[in-house]
């Protein structure tokens, strides 16, 4: 397979413009709920744990669950793990519909048929010349 006729294939399993745009939703929508988060971290928690929330989401994500009550952030954490929930199932989607694309599956055949084909052998080295002590 021609390397153009594998960009086709793989073009012809991309998912559908109504998954991806419903991946973006989800998407923005989980980083407006994490920047929630974030604030009321940074308010009750401080600086360092501030910063710990922005390079670890999950830390952030379990905080933000713990004080929930505490901080009137359970709607901004529901919001948030059906979001999670749903990239999930819309990931899974995704895949499904690629791995059932017959194009796809020929494309990744051809792939494995060309890296189990045998490459031809590295060439010898040539021997050092000899040097007269």
């Amino acid at each position: 397979m021609q390397p153009d006729s594998q960009a086709a294939a793989l073009a012809g399993a991309a998912p559908s413009g109504l998954t991806l745009g419903l991946f973006a939703v989800i998407a923005i929508v989980s980083i407006i709920c994490w920047i929630k988060v974030l604030i009321a971290l940074f308010k009750n928690a401080g600086v360092g744990l501030g910063i710990l929330g922005i390079i670890c989401a999950i830390f952030a994500f379990v905080w933000g669950w713990v004080k929930s009550g505490s901080l009137g952030l359970r709607g901004t954490m529901i919001t948030w793990t059906l979001c999670l929930v749903g990239s999930f199932v819309v990931q899974g989607k995704m895949a499904a519909d690629m791995m059932s694309n017959p194009e796809f599956q020929k494309a990744i055949k051809e792939a494995q048929q060309q890296q189990a084909a045998p490459s031809a052998p590295a060439p010898a080295p040539a021997p050092a010349p000899a040097t007269n002590n």
